[in-house]
């Protein structure tokens, strides 16, 4: 609100917050037509909206008055380009709380928590669904990333999901939405290893994607594996239900397996992983792209020795 000597002014605002997200089996299928099991946590991204004479972007203490790609905002000015908003005034401010590079979809939860804010600002009549399938679209066609569905569809519908993402393989614009069902699930025995050197997402995914998309004999041995990562969600959706941890554990353990034999996690993903299991936790993989391993257990030892080298903590499942 502006108070002047001859009237008030009410200046309209808009908030968006999103969630990042904890992949607990089935990823990186999602990228391929498969199937995830996905939690949000409460580590969050912030977008505000406002009215302004002039254009403004600001974010991590820069601010900018264009929508040039130049590394700086570029998450939320693909947002603004792909809602085509590119000739609207407001100022954007954000922040995220998300470690960076940890694989905890925090580039995701910036583009919905800014999707969500537009979408109120502007009275945009996005749901759920068209919120979760232009947010990938933010990622792959403005910035040539190579990104899957679960991020999106985690993020935009919160809490435990179990999703179907069949048929959707190539990323059509005409494909169906995915399938999401909700789960009941309020506490998960588990905590967050972090490792010490985040990185890109397209780093891991981008070459797999291009080799898939390249068609051949390659391309059916990836889907072939994909497949099979996606089919431990199905079978992992009932463990979950019933609370059959030592099970459960046993296929995070396997999607592990099979996602090494497509694309080889990095050094200290795989450190930390194999730390956990010699320990004695029940499973352990990566939470998404790496730099942050999920580890099954509530054994406050394994927590002790794990957090000697590498910092960990438990957040709260949220949604």
């Amino acid at each position: 609100m502006i108070v002047n000597e001859r009237f008030i002014i009410f200046m309209k605002k808009s908030n968006g917050l999103a969630y990042g997200r904890v992949g607990l089996l089935g990823n990186p299928s999602d990228i391929y037509g498969g199937k995830c099991i996905s939690f949000t946590f409460d580590k969050s991204a912030r977008v505000e909206i406002s009215d302004s004479d002039y254009f403004l972007i600001k974010g991590y203490g820069v601010e900018e008055r264009d929508l040039g790609y130049k590394g700086t905002h570029s998450l939320v000015k693909a947002t603004i380009n792909k809602l085509e908003l590119s000739d609207r005034r407001f100022a954007l401010s954000y922040d995220s709380e998300i470690p960076v590079g940890s694989g905890l979809a925090g580039s995701s939860a910036i583009v919905i928590a800014s999707m969500r804010a537009f979408n109120d600002f502007f009275n945009l009549g996005l749901d759920r669904y068209k919120i979760a399938e232009l947010a990938l679209r933010v990622e792959t066609e403005e910035l040539g990333i190579s990104a899957g569905f679960q991020d999106r569809y985690s993020i935009s519908f919160e809490g435990v999901s179990f999703m179907d993402f069949s048929g959707k393989e190539y990323m059509g614009e005409s494909d169906p939405y995915g399938k999401i069902e909700k789960l009941d699930i309020k506490e998960i025995p588990y905590f967050l290893s972090l490792g010490v050197k985040p990185k890109s997402s397209a780093v891991v995914h981008n070459p797999l994607r291009e080799r898939f998309l390249a068609g051949g004999l390659e391309a059916g041995r990836i889907k072939e594996r994909m497949d099979r990562i996606a089919e431990l969600a199905v079978t992992g959706r009932d463990y979950l239900i019933a609370g059959d941890w030592h099970n459960f554990g046993g296929l995070m353990n396997r999607n592990t397996e099979l996602r090494e034999e497509l694309s080889k996690h990095s050094v200290m993903d795989k450190k930390m992983i194999e730390r956990a299991r010699e320990l004695g936790a029940l499973g352990a993989k990566v939470a998404g792209s790496g730099g942050a391993v999920i580890v099954l257990s509530d054994d406050k030892n394994i927590f002790d020795e794990m957090s000697q080298d590498y910092p960990c903590y438990k957040p709260r499942i949220i949604g």
